[in-house]
């Protein structure tokens, strides 16, 4: 039987992989690559959550959990950053 969970999961992970490809490759402009950034670590939290629901595993949520919140604050400090080198 399919697990849908694992399914979906699959799924987000393969637009996470997209959303990097966005971000590595030369072209988009600086603020480009940080929406693509922002969505990666979106995607990325909607996969560990169903790996997490289709293992009946929270240990990975868990590490996710702090894997997101660390790169939402480098994103925060990172736009920060960038606001001050325009003034």
């Amino acid at each position: 039987m399919i697990d849908i969970w694992l399914f979906g999961a699959i799924c987000l992970i393969f637009l996470a992989v997209c959303a990097v490809l966005r971000i590595i490759f030369p072209g988009p402009s600086p603020d480009d690559r940080f929406v693509a950034m922002n969505a990666t670590v979106t995607i990325a939290a909607g996969a560990a959550l169903g790996l997490g629901i289709s293992w009946g595993n929270l240990f990975v949520l868990n590490i996710f959990i702090i894997l997101i919140a660390l790169s939402y604050a480098g994103m925060i400090l990172m736009a920060r950053s960038r606001e001050a080198e325009k003034l």
